[in-house]
């Protein structure tokens, strides 16, 4: 995958992201979790965690994916508090990056 592509895909993953946090009504003390996953592990986020986002790529692009993510996210208002540092374990499968907030558990 291109540097574009990958750059793309980060900006579009962090408008995802803001659009759920306006969307959902996110408080401002309220955040997100980011985890590496595959897809057995983003399916347990999901049906344990409301809302969640998540985007998939190839495992060979994730590290540079979420590297770009983290930079794009730290820019936005909503992690200016809590900057984002590092994402959950990564596996050799992971090909995920899911972002849920840890207090919203489904009902």
């Amino acid at each position: 995958m291109e540097n574009q592509e990958i750059e793309f895909q980060a900006k579009m993953y962090a408008f995802a992201l803001n659009s759920a946090t306006k969307e959902h009504g996110f408080k401002k003390d309220e955040g997100w979790k980011l985890n590496l996953a595959n897809a057995a592990e983003k399916l347990e986020i999901e049906q344990k965690y409301y809302p969640t986002v998540s985007t998939q790529i190839a495992s060979d692009s994730l590290h540079k994916l979420s590297e770009l993510v983290k930079i794009v996210l730290n820019r936005t208002p909503a992690f200016a508090n809590e900057p984002i540092n590092t994402f959950g374990a990564q596996h050799a499968d992971s090909e995920y990056i899911v972002a849920y907030n840890p207090t919203r558990v489904h009902r």
